[in-house]
């Protein structure tokens, strides 16, 4: 994993590069969460490197080592249209699109307003359901409720193994040095996520504002292949995929829409190297 630092538009935006530049690229949005960052893709993209991938994925505005936006810039559009501007400045003129939840929300509305430049994409349990009271997601909180209620919900250790059990994970994992990286000392003592209570609360404000379910007509006019990938854990997670599933399907006839077995919205990293050789197939056979 490279990183850089890349100035779009006065958004400074921490850029995590796999494989070979001038390899067939990959842009992917990263999903919402108190440790997210882009570097948990790195548990996941080995196969797409060894099958000669160019892999970018930005931290997001206040998210790993990108700096926070004021509230009003986290809307879904004006997202697709950084990340958009930020592929340009790389000399990304054609990508494999793909976003997990929030970023692929974003991944949806990019598909959406762009098409020429999109040869794939891939959707990561998101772009499939309006963030409404379906999804269980606080409908009609304002703004300044949802900031602070990031910011009462930031994660907490007290040191590496606190976070590995909080994690589920063993001590040595590989994906507690990544989810580190999205950590800082706690002025408080011990380990405190980085992203702060604005820029997380108004991302996920912003996100229920957004309709990726509107998107869906441009999709499927698009022409480029799809992939959609469905979690089926826990049992009320299921119940949303297979309702919504069909319905995706019938909109964006021509997508390719699975029902992972036995992973959570967590699909990234449930799935690790199997996430990036299902990818890898995928577009070998879509191509």
């Amino acid at each position: 994993m490279r990183v850089r630092h890349v100035d779009v538009g006065g958004t400074d935006l921490a850029v995590r590069e796999w494989g070979e530049a001038g390899g067939r690229p990959v842009l992917f949005a990263h999903a919402l969460g108190p440790a997210s960052s882009a570097a948990l893709l790195d548990v996941s993209v080995a196969p797409l490197v060894e099958a000669g991938f160019h892999v970018v994925s930005p931290d997001l505005p206040g998210y790993g080592d990108s700096p926070a936006l004021a509230a009003e810039d986290y809307s879904v559009p004006a997202m697709a249209d950084r990340l958009w501007s930020l592929a340009g400045q790389l000399g990304l003129d054609r990508v494999v699109l793909g976003g997990h939840s929030w970023g692929g929300a974003i991944a949806a509305y990019m598909a959406a307003a762009r098409p020429e430049r999109v040869e794939s994409l891939v959707l990561v349990d998101s772009g499939h359901v309006d963030y409404d009271a379906s999804t269980g997601a606080p409908v009609g909180a304002t703004l300044e409720e949802m900031v602070a209620a990031a910011g009462e919900s930031r994660l907490r250790a007290r040191d590496r193994a606190d976070l590995a059990g909080q994690l589920e994970v063993d001590v040595d994992d590989p994906l507690v040095d990544l989810i580190l990286i999205a950590v800082t000392e706690d002025p408080e003592g011990g380990l405190v996520t980085k992203v702060g209570a604005v820029a997380a609360g108004a991302a996920r404000y912003h996100l229920m504002q957004s309709s990726p379910v509107s998107r869906w007509p441009a999709i499927a006019a698009g022409g480029y292949p799809v992939l959609l990938l469905l979690a089926t854990e826990p049992a009320a997670t299921r119940e949303l995929s297979e309702q919504a599933a069909p319905r995706f399907a019938a909109a964006v006839p021509h997508a390719d829409v699975r029902l992972v077995e036995g992973v959570t919205h967590s699909l990234t990293t449930d799935l690790r190297d199997q996430f990036g050789r299902t990818v890898v197939e995928w577009l070998a056979s879509a191509r």
